[in-house]
């Protein structure tokens, strides 16, 4: 891994992936991780929020610019991109607690149930970054298992090798009642956003737009929006 020093802070790469743009403030990253924060910001009902896959915590600057104070638990198996966060944030970021530990076996061991789980691991591939295997196998029921009633799932999708999208998609959206897709023109990423209690997709879009103006990202008249599966 290597890290690219900026005036506004650094950038974590792999290869030719960034895995965390860690700002020296709260703030737009202008990307991926501005969408992210702002699923959670906008859609949990609550501010129990666990992050799986830290890497730099590049979730973290945008998610407290749009007004998420909570403590955030976090877990990765490698400490690699805390020093550089701690480094850039420990005046701004609040309460944020990373274990390191497979992010499947840690899970299990909590006993509270969230708000919101972010989904955000990686692993890397002669094709770049990938998802984990634990994560089409293991983590979707897992995660669903451990969300409060109301809780919501945000997990970043990467394209996999030998795998359709929409097989890919539906994987994901499989223990939910509810799951939209957040579509990203710039980026190969895909977001999808479960729950068993989801607003309408409208409703939904509205207020992950709401968090990303609140912060001038780009991204707030980029992304689109559409349900992938509703069940009764």
């Amino acid at each position: 891994m290597k890290i690219v020093r900026s005036r506004r802070g650094a950038r974590l790469v792999e290869g030719r992936d960034v895995l965390s743009h860690v700002l020296a403030r709260p703030g737009s990253s202008g990307g991926v991780f501005d969408v992210l924060a702002a699923c959670v910001a906008g859609l949990a009902p609550g501010p129990r929020l666990a992050m799986l896959g830290f890497a730099g915590g590049g979730v973290v600057a945008p998610l407290r610019a749009m007004g998420f104070a909570s403590p955030i638990e976090a877990v990765d198996l490698s400490r690699e991109g805390e020093p550089v966060f701690r480094e850039l944030s420990r005046d701004w970021a609040g309460i944020v607690r990373l274990t390191q530990a497979e992010a499947s076996a840690w899970l299990r061991r909590r006993t509270r149930r969230y708000d919101a789980i972010l989904e955000d691991l990686t692993v890397w591939s002669p094709q770049g970054a990938v998802k984990p295997s634990v994560s089409l196998e293991v983590l979707p029921e897992l995660v669903h298992d451990r969300l409060t009633h109301a809780g919501i799932a945000v997990v970043n999708i990467l394209p996999m090798p030998g795998t359709s999208w929409p097989a890919l998609l539906a994987r994901f959206a499989a223990p939910y009642a509810k799951t939209y897709v957040v579509l990203l023109p710039e980026y190969e990423n895909r977001i999808l956003v479960g729950g068993d209690h989801l607003l309408r997709v409208r409703h939904g879009a509205a207020r992950i737009r709401t968090a990303l103006r609140r912060i001038r990202s780009r991204q707030a008249g980029r992304i689109r929006l559409r349900t992938l599966s509703q069940r009764p």
